[in-house]
């Protein structure tokens, strides 16, 4: 058996072999809280999945073991280590491989494989990443709310080898791809806070704008939410308005259907909701990492219908853009923390609608409004070009994990 896609001056067909005739397989060690924040570094599943590679540097929990411990759980380099267990099938068995030699143990939802032949370890992590294997780790592992996989079943997955020298030519091809994204994925992560930065700095006026002849421009003024928006109420009430929106931190306004891959909402039920227009933002009270008081965002999507669990408004004066950036911003995160009640669910923020719209909004004239515009949408533009590279590169390397394996 060959792959599709090969290296020049390879020929022979490859090997099959199932994991059990690979590797020794044993389960990590499952430490007490105690042992935790002393002692020896410690594998565990958050460093299979952030990392192309696990090295010793990258690892960041540590325990206190014992001489024997430390003897049976120890990584060396070249082992894989699988993702034991997982809430999603799609995450069990998910692998890295240690590409370093110092000394580091591994935790008990880990299952270490250690070569038991002569094997270039980072070929065959490639390779387990690829939509067969994946496919035939998956369908082994067992549970309904949990997923996991055992030594046995891990045992039994079949993979593909060629000789050493192909495997090495392989592995050492797609590790270049790696460290390509790996430069695309950092320098798309410093733009993302560079423009964090500058919109405190100028939303806090640390940072100003001059005008076309290098004056500055007017003080800001600020006003109360109410005083530049309305509240939006209009009810679905004759149900003509059927696509239901939803308010992402991450992603902005979605299709609900999209966002969560299944309608959750019936049509008989759309009748209460509010019509919520392009233009129009919308308070989520869900509270998260990436929006500790709930996000507002924009509508750019679509005329659809909201949750009245959202409060929906728009603005009568003013540019969009600038109201747009001025809520991705933080600067209005403690005035919503001041008036939020505190016996308010520890997910959501509890605040009456008299505050909401009492809130302060920053008011430049419009002509700083839209120099502020211009110049965050430009860093946005140069963000979205990264990760359009950063996607396209991983949709290519995708495509070779399928035609360079078996």
């Amino acid at each position: 058996m060959v792959p599709k896609l090969r290296f020049e001056g390879f020929n022979k067909n490859w090997a099959v072999k199932k994991l059990d005739s690979i590797f020794s397989f044993k389960n990590g060690l499952n430490a007490s809280k105690e042992m935790y924040g002393k002692g020896v570094k410690f594998i565990n599943v958050l460093d299979i999945i952030n990392n192309d590679k696990i090295t010793y540097d990258v690892i960041n929990e540590s325990v206190g073991a014992t001489d024997d411990q430390i003897s049976s759980y120890q990584v060396m380099q070249g082992d894989i280590l699988f993702q034991r267990s997982s809430e999603t099938r799609d995450e069990v068995g998910q692998t890295n491989v240690y590409a370093d030699s110092k000394t580091v143990l591994f935790g008990g939802f880990v299952i270490r494989g250690r070569p038991l032949i002569n094997i270039n370890s980072t070929f065959l992590n490639f390779q387990l990443k690829t939509d067969a294997l994946r496919k035939d780790i998956t369908q082994r592992s067992g549970g309904s709310t949990r997923y996991n996989i055992g030594q046995d079943s891990l045992g039994k997955v079949t993979a593909f080898f060629p000789e050493i020298r192909e495997q090495e030519k392989i592995a050492n091809f797609l590790s270049s791809v790696d460290e390509k994204m790996a430069l695309l994925n950092k320098q798309y992560n410093l733009l993302c806070q560079y423009k964090k930065a500058m919109m405190q700095k100028i939303f806090s006026q640390e940072v100003r704008f001059k005008d076309e002849n290098g004056e500055g421009y007017p003080e800001w003024k600020y006003v109360d939410l109410k005083e530049i928006a309305s509240k939006v109420n209009i009810k679905n009430r004759e149900g003509l308005v059927n696509v239901v929106l939803t308010n992402s931190a991450t992603q902005g306004i979605v299709r609900q259907d999209s966002y969560f891959e299944r309608e959750i909402v019936t049509e008989s039920n759309l009748q209460g909701y509010y019509v919520v227009s392009v233009g129009d933002f919308i308070y989520n009270p869900r509270i998260s990492a990436t929006a500790p008081v709930g996000p507002i965002k924009m509508n750019e999507l679509i005329q659809g219908v909201m949750s009245p669990l959202y409060t929906v408004f728009r603005f009568k004066k003013g540019l969009l853009k600038f109201y747009q950036y001025f809520f991705e911003s933080s600067v209005w995160h403690d005035y919503m923390k001041s008036v939020a009640n505190s016996g308010a669910r520890h997910d959501r923020m509890n605040i009456s609608g008299a505050d909401f719209f009492a809130l302060p909004v920053s008011q430049p004239i419009e002509a700083e409004q839209s120099k502020i515009a211009n110049f965050l949408s430009a860093i946005d533009e140069k963000i979205s070009a990264k990760k359009a590279e950063l996607d396209k590169l991983k949709n290519w390397k995708q495509g070779l994990l399928q035609q360079m394996f078996i």
